[in-house]
C-alpha cells in the first residue's frame, strides 16, 4: 500500500510537468485557455485517481477473500466490527506505524507469509476433522444404545400387555369354575329333593363331574401359567432397573457431548 501511494504521488507530479511542458508555453494566455488546460488537468487527474482507488479496492477485496477463504478452512469464525474504523486511537497508532515503517524495514528481513496450504494449517485442519470423527463415532454410540433400550422397552411393554390378558383369561375361567360348582350344588339339592330320579341325577352328577375336572385341570394349566408368569416379572423389574441406569448415562453422555460441542465452538469464535 506505501509503495502504490507513493507511484500515485509520482502520477500526479508527472502529470503536472507534462502540463508544463506541452501547455505553458506561452508568456500569456487567455482567460479560456487557462480554463481549457485547467479542465484537461482535473481531467486527467480525476481517470488517474479512479484506477488507483479501483485498483486499492480490488487489492484489498482479494486479501479479505483468502483471509475468509482460510478462516473457512479452519473452521473459524470471524466477526468485523465496523465502529473500529473509526477509532481515532487506533488510526493514530497506524500513523506511527507508517512513520516508523523505514526505520523498521532497514532493520527487520523481509518475509513472505506463508500460503494457505502450509503444514501448520494442514495439521490444525487434520487435528479439527479428527475430533470430529471422534463427536460423530460417540453420537452414533449413543443412538445404538437408546435404539436398544427403546426395543427392550417395546419388548418389556409386549409381555406386560400378554400378562395383562392372560390374568383375564384366568379370571374368566375362574368365574366358570365359580358356575360349575353352584351348578353341582343344585344338582345335589336336586338329587336330594328327589330320590327317586336317582339314576338320572346320578349321570347329571357324572357328567357334571367330569366337566368340573376338565375345568380344574384347566384351571391348574392356567395357574401354573400364571405362575411362571409372575416369576418372569422379576426380570421385568431388573430390566426396568437396567433401562433407569442406562437412560442416566446417556442423559449424562449427551450433557457431555453438548459441553464438547460448546468447548468447539468457544474455541473456534477468533475475538474481533
Amino acid at each position: 500500500m506505501r509503495h502504490q501511494k507513493k507511484q500515485s504521488f509520482i502520477v500526479v507530479k508527472k502529470t503536472f510537468e507534462d502540463i508544463f511542458k506541452t501547455d505553458l508555453l506561452d508568456e500569456t494566455y487567455t482567460k479560456e485557455e487557462v480554463i481549457n488546460i485547467l479542465n484537461n488537468l482535473e481531467r486527467v487527474l480525476t481517470n488517474e485517481m479512479k484506477c488507483e482507488l479501483s485498483a486499492f479496492t480490488n487489492t484489498n477485496l482479494l486479501m479479505m477473500y483468502q483471509f475468509f477463504q482460510q478462516a473457512e478452512k479452519w473452521h473459524l469464525r470471524l466477526n468485523a466490527d465496523i465502529s473500529e474504523m473509526q477509532n481515532k486511537e487506533m488510526l493514530q497508532e497506524m500513523e506511527k506505524i507508517e512513520s516508523s515503517y523505514d526505520i523498521m524495514s532497514r532493520t527487520l528481513e523481509r518475509k513472505k507469509l506463508l500460503p494457505i496450504t502450509d503444514h501448520i494449517t494442514n495439521d490444525f485442519a487434520e487435528m479439527l476433522h479428527k475430533r470430529l470423527e471422534q463427536l460423530e463415532s460417540h453420537n452414533s454410540k449413543l443412538e445404538k444404545d437408546l435404539k436398544y433400550l427403546e426395543n427392550n422397552c417395546n419388548e418389556l411393554n409386549k409381555e406386560k400387555q400378554a400378562l395383562k390378558l392372560l390374568i383375564e383369561e384366568n379370571d374368566k375361567k375362574i368365574n366358570s369354575h365359580k358356575n360349575l360348582i353352584e351348578t353341582e350344588v343344585q344338582t345335589q339339592n336336586i338329587f336330594q329333593e328327589k330320590p327317586n330320579d336317582h339314576t338320572e341325577c346320578q349321570i347329571t352328577a357324572n357328567k357334571l363331574e367330569n366337566e368340573l375336572t376338565i375345568a380344574q385341570s384347566q384351571i391348574t394349566l392356567a395357574n401354573l401359567e400364571l405362575e411362571r408368569k409372575f416369576n418372569d416379572t422379576a426380570a421385568y423389574i431388573n430390566m426396568k432397573n437396567i433401562i433407569t441406569k442406562k437412560n442416566e448415562q446417556v442423559r449424562e453422555l449427551r450433557d457431555r457431548l453438548l459441553v464438547y460441542e460448546k468447548e468447539d465452538n468457544e474455541d473456534n469464535i477468533l475475538p474481533s
